[in-house]
């Protein structure tokens, strides 16, 4: 048995065991500062933007004047800067970058569009404190990564600098989850299952129509946006909107380099220490940002 479905089996038996409830959720991503530790070598800041919590992560030795804008995952419910820690340490040392993470308010204590105001106030902080937007690479997994997209059409409705490019892991682009419920691969999906899926939803939309944009860039105008980077698992369910939106961007003139890789799940770019596919992923992430973001 191969190392990727022997996670797969253990994290289809650990789904079994969570129940559909917040409260469980926000209580199994507790554990992830223990199981997700960054490696040495980090320097690691927390501080905040008003009244944003954020942390700045930079490797000793390999970093840049660059700067990653991350937006951590978790159906925008749970999860936080500390869940994703180890993961982005991976990705700053590929990139050669400092990382900002950003602790956004989440639902449904806060829904929409508080996750994405969020996330716009602190590139602007960013280009305050005279950050050249080509120095700037926003980033983000799972809701991260539809977050990362809705915040691209955002900053362009609202003429300010674009970013250099976008990397997006396993992003959440449709929330009317017409088109992950309904995906070939729910067989195979050993982490997302359509009651999950439409749970989430229904935090963070609230009210409102979740086919707008800021919900779902999917069905915004890809007009205008940076060159995009999405890698994404084949036996995931968000497969089929990644691929649409992938085509829909190039329609519009955006550069988009979809990697769909065989076999993975969701954001198994997390297993890195334990999966070559997982750190082979990150290199590919690094490689991108360095080409898209040179010093």
């Amino acid at each position: 048995m191969s190392r990727a479905s022997l996670i797969k089996q253990l994290i289809r038996l650990g789904m079994r065991a969570v129940p559909n409830d917040l409260a469980m959720y926000r209580m199994v991503a507790l554990a992830g500062p223990i199981l997700f530790r960054p490696p040495k070598g980090f320097q690691i800041d927390s501080t905040r933007i008003g009244d944003i919590p954020v942390m700045w992560v930079n490797h000793a030795k390999q970093c840049s004047s660059r700067v990653i804008l991350y937006l951590h995952g978790g159906g925008y419910a749970f999860g936080s800067n500390r869940t994703h820690l180890e993961l982005t340490c991976r990705i700053a040392k590929a990139a050669r970058a400092q990382i900002l993470m950003v602790e956004y308010r989440l639902a449904p204590e806060h829904p929409y569009p508080a996750a994405l105001e969020d996330a716009v106030a602190v590139y602007r902080y960013l280009l305050a404190a005279r950050i050249a937007p080509e120095k700037i690479v926003v980033a983000g997994d799972s809701a991260g990564g539809g977050l990362t997209l809705s915040m691209l059409q955002a900053l362009r409705n609202r003429r300010l600098p674009s970013p250099a490019a976008a990397v997006c892991l396993s992003p959440w682009l449709d929330l009317s989850c017409s088109m992950s419920t309904l995906a070939e691969t729910l067989d195979k999906d050993p982490l997302i299952s359509p009651e999950r899926i439409r749970y989430f939803a229904n935090k963070y939309a609230g009210v409102h129509d979740r086919t707008q944009p800021g919900l779902s860039p999917f069905f915004g105008d890809l007009n205008d946006l940076p060159p995009i980077l999405i890698q994404v698992g084949g036996d995931e369910v968000l497969l089929p909107e990644c691929k649409l939106f992938s085509r829909r961007a190039r329609q519009f003139g955006c550069r988009v380099e979809l990697q769909v890789w065989p076999d993975m799940f969701h954001v198994w770019q997390f297993a890195a220490r334990f999966l070559p596919e997982g750190r082979k992923a990150i290199h590919q992430i690094g490689m991108f940002v360095r080409e898209m973001s040179p010093v």
